[in-house]
């Protein structure tokens, strides 16, 4: 199928885990569209300042280079690349949140703390963080809830993110089982509940592709394709 939208990718060099270098980003950006994706968002950590990728001047400066030269590449294929990042949800100020926008819409794509950070206040700090970008007439688009600790223990603990009208962004890989028993169990499990708003790839690397067409096949056939295309093609997200 042709016509996806993602999301949530780091194929763009950042001075993050994602890509390393320009080729590989366009190696990347190339599985990406010949495997559907028409619509494909670079979205670089900006982690907290403690935590291992928060932005710097070079880092800013590196996606900063890179970004135009890929754009300007990969729209000869036909691939639509826009800016965004997946921002940590302390990051968020009044101040800043303009700059954390999806390119061409009113979404902000907020990291859901994942297992690893073993947090016991991760439903707060996102709260007020969707209240910041809420505040300021955008839309908080939160980042593979199913790999949050919290989530995966008590999915009921989603609900008063999802009450708001503010959006759950699965990652893909997640329903095919590529991040764990438990994260593909809590992804399923909230789909089930019809509080996932979007799928996306969280694409870093060759072996960790941005590809989408496998895990919307694995949606189409659990749950029938009138589920699973608006998840794919960006249908919920608040375009400007």
């Amino acid at each position: 199928m042709r016509g996806f939208v993602d999301v949530h990718s780091h194929v763009v060099p950042s001075g993050d885990d994602g890509a390393e270098g320009i080729e590989e980003g366009l190696t990347l950006c190339r599985l990406a569209f010949e495997a559907g994706t028409d619509v494909l968002f670079a979205t670089p950590h900006a982690h907290a300042p403690w935590d291992t990728f928060p932005r710097t001047p070079a880092r800013n400066a590196t996606y900063a280079a890179a970004f135009p030269e890929m754009q300007k590449e990969v729209a000869t294929w036909g691939l639509d690349l826009r800016r965004g990042w997946e921002v940590y949800p302390t990051v968020i100020t009044p101040e800043n949140v303009g700059e954390y926008t999806l390119e061409g819409t009113r979404g902000v794509l907020i990291e859901f703390p994942g297992s690893w950070l073993d947090l016991d206040d991760a439903i707060e700090i996102l709260t007020e963080a969707g209240r910041v970008v809420e505040a300021a007439g955008l839309v908080p688009v939160f980042a593979h809830p199913e790999r949050c600790r919290a989530v995966a223990e008590d999915p009921g603990c989603i609900r008063p993110l999802f009450d708001r009208g503010w959006l759950l962004c699965a990652n893909a890989p997640s329903f095919l089982g590529r991040h764990g028993v438990v994260a593909e169990r809590t992804a399923w499990a909230l789909l089930a509940a019809g509080q996932i708003a979007l799928a996306a790839s969280d694409g870093h690397t060759p072996g960790r592709s941005p590809v989408l067409q496998e895990a919307y096949n694995v949606v189409c056939k659990r749950h029938g394709e009138a589920v699973a295309r608006p998840l794919f093609t960006g249908s919920a997200l608040p375009w400007s």
